[in-house]
């Protein structure tokens, strides 16, 4: 058995429907299939007699299951060893990669879209939330206007603010977020339908 092998980390993005996503499902439903890999990434690469051996199946199970993870792009050959007999040997390794599945986008417009649509509803929250916990500091008035008039005078009091304003703040800005959120997707729903029908 190997020690881990550090590899650099690989962003694999998937659609819905993909022939690579079908391969990569169809090869990890099996349970020694999930056990495979866990082994491999917790021990590091592996010789195909040493996985066998340790999840207690027989060398044919091992490489079918080795096979398809390794046709579905999970696993690869880490190296060659050759035995005490001069017989060559693989190695393998778990791949280092994350996978993202996402419809398919047609252009870097598209991510640009997405990326700024969910940007913007992060700034939303912030923004309405900054401005619920400022409004107790905020002092409106609507007598007559004096030259000082909305600034602290010497020993005047700063308006107190509860200490668990944060909280009522943050559920009011999520609930704001929340709204504005919907409203922009039926506003988008409806536009798509719209040019659909015409």
């Amino acid at each position: 058995m190997l020690g881990p092998v550090a590899a650099e980390e690989e962003i694999i993005l998937l659609e819905p429907g993909q022939e690579k996503a079908q391969n990569i499902v169809k090869a990890i439903s099996h349970q020694n299939a999930g056990e495979l890999m866990q082994l491999l990434s917790t021990e590091g690469p592996m010789k195909l007699s040493d996985i066998a051996s340790r999840l207690d199946l027989s060398t044919n199970a091992a490489k079918y299951h080795v096979e398809n993870l390794r046709n579905a792009g999970l696993i690869e050959i880490a190296n060659t060893r050759y035995s005490v007999k001069g017989k060559k040997m693989k190695v393998y390794r778990l791949k280092n990669q994350v996978f993202i599945v996402a419809p398919k986008m047609n252009s870097g417009a598209d991510l640009r879209a997405m990326l700024l649509k969910y940007a913007t509803l992060c700034g939303l929250f912030v923004v309405t939330c900054a401005a619920i916990l400022v409004q107790p500091f905020v002092v409106v008035s609507y007598g007559p206007v004096s030259s000082l008039s909305g600034s602290l005078q010497p020993g005047a009091a700063v308006p107190a603010t509860e200490g668990s304003a944060l909280i009522p703040a943050l559920v009011i800005a999520g609930i704001v977020t929340i709204l504005v959120y919907a409203g922009f997707e039926i506003l988008m729903y409806w536009k798509n339908r719209q040019m659909i029908l015409s």
